[in-house]
């Protein structure tokens, strides 16, 4: 249950990146991914030296696989925050907008509710020059704005971008090392047994030592066992003799 667990773990991990924008050398991650679950597969039909090096690998390529989980979902935050706090700016700014062509609109019924043409002729001209105004810099401060909407969504989703790229490359390195890791601890094996079967002599002794003394003590309890059935023997003997003897009338 454990392996399939870490297997899926992976997997998902995986798929996770198969999600992100495409860059340079994500083929070569998704290989040492395809690595981790395929290793995770074959762990159990290795030896128990071979088990130690597989489960430094999982360790590994678990930890691997959280820390890049984690980076990535820290690239979308910052991104969306991003996008939050710039939504916030723009919406300020759109408030101003409205809050000008409403003053222009109000400017406007100021006159037309002027009945009298020399009032509504004045209305019109003194207030000509402000409502001038409110639509240039209300237009200008449109633009301005969808400019920096599109700005700011090409800044947001490259930024985004470089940092799930760097957070790819950098899982990218260490499920190489882990993967390299676990090929050298395997190709020590062999020779980790031959140190074992060549230990030291004086390392060998109190296995001998212990060796010998219980095949002392199995000797004694074989002695003990032979001198309990001669005593048996002689018993069984000695009561056969009393039964022979002739009985005095």
């Amino acid at each position: 249950m454990h392996l399939y667990t870490r297997v899926l773990l992976l997997a998902v991990t995986l798929f996770t990146v198969n999600g992100v924008p495409r860059f340079g050398e994500d083929d070569a991650l998704e290989q040492v991914l395809f690595r981790m679950v395929e290793g995770q597969m074959e762990s159990r039909a290795l030896s128990p030296a071979g088990q130690a090096c597989s489960n430094n690998y999982v360790n590994a390529t678990t930890k691997n696989s959280e820390k890049l989980a984690n980076a990535t979902n820290a690239c979308e935050d910052a991104a969306n925050s991003t996008i939050v706090s710039n939504n916030k700016n723009s919406n300020a700014t759109v408030i101003t907008i409205r809050n000008q062509l409403l003053a222009l609109e109000q400017n406007l019924q100021l006159c037309r509710n002027e009945t009298d043409s020399a009032r509504f002729l004045n209305c019109t001209v003194s207030t000509f020059d402000k409502n001038l105004q409110l639509l240039d810099t209300s237009n200008s401060m449109a633009y301005q704005t969808q400019s920096q909407f599109a700005s700011n969504a090409t800044v947001v989703e490259a930024t985004r971008s470089n940092c799930i790229s760097a957070a790819v490359s950098d899982a990218k390195v260490q499920g190489i090392q882990a993967a390299n890791d676990f090929d050298s601890c395997v190709a020590k094996i062999p020779s980790q047994r031959e140190i074992t079967q060549k230990q030291d002599p004086k390392e060998q002794k109190p296995v001998q030592q212990q060796q010998q003394q219980q095949q002392q003590q199995q000797q004694q309890q074989q002695q003990q066992q032979q001198q309990q059935q001669q005593q048996q023997q002689q018993q069984q003997q000695l009561a056969s003799g009393v039964q022979n003897l002739p009985m005095n009338n």
